[in-house]
């Protein structure tokens, strides 16, 4: 446009405004020269008073009608520049006011708050029937879905925890469960298990308009819709998600702090640059060779609505997270097993846990998911959804594990994996007679970092750490639970 600056249209009217008094000093001359003449008339009488003792005549409202006819002039002048009562264009005095401190431009709107939980619905009494449902709330004036799988065994007052699962970009959520197994690990496990369904099939983890609508406030919906509809265990709510559904995953645990007790990331790439307080345990499982969020950070360019935006470093971003969760800055690193590599933060407080995983030589993919050569390699003898079950079965926010067996359906555990730390279980498949230490507590003299190398077999040694690292099984059901009903090709 050429309207300029609002500092350049504010020395135009400047220029303008002087000569327009220039001229109405030559138009208004009887005016001007009248103030003169008063002027000096008061002089001469001020003489006269002091000369000759006599009372001067009161020509004190002379200079003031003086005083208001220019005033006038110019209130004329500032309306004749915005005949339309346009404020920007009769706005120098208002920008000068700002200049000085006045606040000027409108503060850039603050993001939607999501609202406090409900009624929980085990204080209510309500529940939800076992099996799997597409369910629709309204957010922000939009129709929203998330896919919901409850276990069998889940009734009235016996509270379920629960898992949130994000796909990745233009992953639906029938393509995450065929890929992930979560939701049929989850339900085995007597977890309840949501798929929320990104706008457009992405997520908003930047919290942009130009992505799309604000995820943050959507998934806090999803899980206030559930809360007042089911029986939850607020203790017990967790995250995982892949790719661009991890990064999603790690804005909600910056973005809400309190609903989440731990978070399972594969292949993320971003930690929100604001994330002072995080309170939520977090695992990431990282491939070393990753094509598309490398391991040190960068790779190639992301298309719009997220252009601009590079992978950052798995350990760095990883570290400010444990630091903001109030771990010490000190980790160390052990091998597990031969292709993968444990990176764990210690000192965090109340039994939290912050740890990555690295993948020797996996690409962008989901350990033990089916293969995706464009993405890279898959290491195949180590489940991302086992892990995640096992980790989640040992973060309760409150501290408590989870031990299975339990026939109301929210007490089981992946595997039967142990939720404590007295232990890791044993595996059911194939790997190692007895598992290495999980993230918590390395099993192994420290290794070099970033990313984690070399080829030697890992030192097993007994773990006191809730988080086994446990080879590619199937989650075995806890006495008294079935897996939720599903449909004939296994989608969910």
């Amino acid at each position: 446009m050429a309207i300029g600056s609002p500092a350049g249209r504010r020395r135009s009217h400047g220029r303008a405004g002087a000569g327009s008094g220039r001229s109405a000093a030559a138009s208004g001359r009887p005016v001007t020269g009248s103030s003169r003449s008063v002027a000096g008339r008061g002089r001469l009488a001020g003489l006269g008073v002091l000369r000759h003792g006599s009372r001067p005549a009161n020509t004190l409202w002379l200079p003031i009608t003086a005083a208001v006819g220019v005033l006038l002039l110019l209130l004329w002048y500032a309306m004749s520049q915005s005949p339309d009562g346009d404020a920007e264009s009769a706005a120098p005095v208002a920008s000068a006011l700002g200049e000085a401190g006045s606040p000027g431009a409108a503060a850039p709107s603050a993001m939607p708050t999501v609202p406090p939980p409900p009624s929980n619905g085990c204080d209510t009494g309500r529940s939800l029937p076992a099996g799997v449902t597409t369910e629709t709330i309204p957010v922000s004036g939009a129709d929203r879905q998330y896919v919901l799988a409850v276990p069998q065994g889940g009734g009235a007052g016996s509270p379920l925890p629960l898992v949130l699962n994000l796909h990745d970009q233009a992953q639906s959520a029938p393509e995450l469960e065929q890929y992930t197994q979560m939701t049929d690990g989850g339900t085995r496990a007597g977890y309840a298990v949501v798929s929320p369904v990104g706008a457009a099939g992405r997520w908003n983890f930047t919290r942009s308009a130009e992505v799309g609508p604000d995820d943050v406030l959507f998934v806090g919906a999803v899980l206030n819709d559930l809360t007042a509809r089911m029986c939850l265990d607020p203790q017990r709510v967790f995250l995982s998600g892949f790719s661009d559904g991890a990064d999603m995953a790690l804005g909600l645990a910056c973005a809400l702090p309190d609903r989440f007790a731990a978070i399972v990331t594969v292949a993320s790439s971003r930690l929100p640059d604001d994330c002072p307080a995080p309170r939520a345990s977090l695992l990431e499982l990282h491939g070393t060779e990753d094509p598309v969020a490398p391991w040190d950070g960068g790779g190639p360019p992301r298309a719009a609505p997220y252009a601009g935006l590079v992978a950052q470093p798995v350990e760095s971003r990883t570290d400010r997270y444990a630091r903001g969760l109030g771990c010490g800055g000190e980790h160390k690193v052990s091998r597990d097993f031969t292709n993968v590599i444990r990176t764990a933060w210690t000192s965090c407080p109340q039994g939290r846990d912050v740890g990555v995983l690295a993948m020797q030589g996996g690409g962008h993919t989901w350990p033990g998911g089916a293969d995706r050569p464009e993405l890279g390699r898959t290491v195949p003898n180590l489940s991302a959804t086992v892990v995640a079950m096992a980790f989640f079965a040992g973060h309760p926010a409150d501290g408590r594990t989870v031990t299975g067996g339990s026939g109301s359906g929210g007490g089981g555990s992946s595997g039967g994996a142990s939720g404590g730390s007295g232990g890791a279980p044993q595996p059911t498949g194939t790997g190692p007679a007895q598992p290495p230490a999980a993230p918590g507590t390395p099993g192994a003299p420290p290794a070099p970092s970033a990313p984690p190398g070399g080829t030697s077999e890992p030192t097993p040694g007994a773990s006191t750490s809730p988080t086994p690292v446990a080879p590619a099984t199937t989650p075995a059901p806890p006495a008294g639970t079935t897996p939720a009903g599903q449909g004939a090709d296994g989608d969910t």
